[in-house]
């Protein structure tokens, strides 16, 4: 998928094999293996159609142009009308793409029956002209992320594992062309890879939020012991579904980053620019699930054959 000027949307970590298999977060530095979540995937079936599609639509009397593949979702049809128009997903309508509703995120564009070349006129308010109320805005928003790992990801007898679905792929080298990496410090010989989430597990988040304690009163007991130990044998990343610039001044608040007395340093950090949703099903409903694909990570020009 491309467009003019693509911009990525926005649970957890996935810590993954060099494609996307799911796995916990090790907590404990004795032995750092992670505990495999209940993650299923279902055999190809048949091939995945991915020709391209172009579709040409009109916004507020102006012309776009995008190209999909097959196997993009209509969710990064939404995203990328919203990077062209800054009209969020739930303000866009679309009148004569397909008849009716347009189906849910999880569909493929080769399922929506539009041809190769399509026209559609998008109707929709920019997020910038929509007034919010910050009165409204409250915690409850930020998603639940306790049990998110019993994910079957297919469906039916066309169902792919994310590994092998060439939406992911595709995404995978996108966003390490859009998102470049930049080293706090340079990887070193012989060291593993670590890479923790931030929100919930380095520290709790909601207080930090709320602003209700100091930053340093927010993080995990212990935690700058466990980085220091973890140090000695493993390169850390922080990686979070949070925007870079929250991160950074977060990072600092709580000492991770800038206090030069502390044992321990980041090789660099993450943020949600280089994530992705998937799809599956969950309890036998359909199921949209952010994730940090560590292939990101292995695939980087300067990491190239370090892990």
């Amino acid at each position: 998928m491309s467009s003019q000027h693509d911009e990525s949307p926005p649970d957890d970590l996935i810590r993954a094999s060099p494609d996307l298999e799911a796995q916990t977060l090790p907590t404990e530095i004795e032995g750092l293996k992670p505990l495999a979540g209940s993650l299923s995937t279902q055999s190809v079936g048949e091939t995945i159609e991915d020709e391209a599609f172009v579709l040409n639509f009109t916004w507020a009397g102006k012309p776009f142009q995008l190209e999909l593949r097959g196997t993009d979702r209509v969710y990064d049809l939404k995203s990328a009308v919203q990077s062209e128009t800054a009209v969020p997903p739930e303000r866009q309508k679309y009148i004569g793409l397909v008849k009716g509703k347009l189906p849910g995120d999880e569909c493929l564009v080769s399922q929506l029956g539009v041809p190769l070349k399509s026209k559609f006129v998008l109707v929709g308010t920019p997020e910038d002209k929509t007034f919010k109320d910050p009165h409204e805005l409250n915690l409850s928003q930020f998603p639940d992320t306790s049990d998110n790992f019993d994910v079957a990801y297919g469906n039916g007898e066309t169902a792919v594992a994310p590994a092998d679905d060439p939406r992911n792929i595709r995404l995978i080298t996108q966003k390490i062309s859009e998102c470049p990496i930049n080293l706090i410090n340079p990887p070193r010989p012989g060291k593993k890879l670590l890479v923790l989430d931030l929100d919930y597990t380095l520290v709790d988040s909601k207080p930090l939020l709320a602003g209700s304690l100091p930053p340093l009163e927010c993080v995990r007991p212990t935690l700058h012991e466990f980085l220091e130990k973890a140090y000695e044998d493993y390169d850390i990343v922080i990686w979070s579904q949070t925007n870079y610039w929250w991160l950074e001044s977060k990072l600092y608040e709580c000492g991770i980053i800038g206090d030069e007395t502390k044992r321990h340093k980041l090789l660099c950090v993450c943020d949600r620019k280089s994530m992705f949703p998937i799809f599956g099903q969950k309890n036998g409903q359909k199921y949209k699930h952010e994730v940090k694909p560590l292939s990101f990570l292995w695939q980087q020009p300067e990491f190239q054959g370090q892990w």
